[in-house]
């Protein structure tokens, strides 16, 4: 790897339960213009989601207050609604990256991604891997590689971009889930 690129997806609409999120972003990352002047999504890049898209799509729904909500912040949750954390993230990782892979050939990887406030004092928040798929956790330092992936993806994630697409880090990507 000599250079990393991220660039947020612009215009993702809001998902709801149910929705097959690869079929809802893919024409997002279609139009995605990249410095260099290309377009579209490549088989060897990697698609850092947001978590919350993930579970709002699960349906994780709760009325506010009745139970506690998954994430740090109430961005994108309506006031009288809650949104518990998503669940079986692998299997669903797996199944963005299946449907990314049918639209646009290659293997992409997916990172499903959360944030986190850092256990060392004045170091803020920081986004981690939640669940990745096709991305080897388990070659040396690969699971760093993940967590540096989606940190680099959450400098440009906010609550109008809950995608970014990172380019340049082949050298993790698998064939498998």
């Amino acid at each position: 790897m000599t250079s990393l690129q991220a660039v947020a997806v612009p215009g993702i609409p809001t998902l709801t339960s149910g929705d097959d999120v690869a079929a809802v972003i893919s024409p997002h990352l279609a139009g995605l213009t990249w410095p260099d002047g290309s377009t579209g999504l490549r088989g060897e890049d990697i698609v850092v989601i947001a978590g919350k898209i993930v579970a709002k799509v699960q349906g994780r729904w709760h009325r506010a207050g009745e139970e506690p909500d998954g994430f740090r912040t109430r961005a994108g949750i309506p006031d009288q609604l809650g949104l518990k954390a998503p669940v079986d993230l692998k299997r669903e990782a797996g199944l963005i990256r299946r449907g990314l892979a049918a639209r646009f050939g290659g293997r992409p990887g997916v990172i499903i991604a959360g944030s986190a406030r850092t256990s060392e004092p004045g170091r803020g928040v920081l986004d981690v891997a939640l669940a990745a798929a096709g991305i080897d956790a388990k070659r040396e330092g690969g699971e760093s590689v993940i967590d540096a992936v989606a940190a680099a993806a959450g400098v440009l994630t906010g609550p109008g971009c809950p995608v970014v697409v990172v380019r340049g880090v082949t050298d993790v990507l698998t064939w498998e889930d």
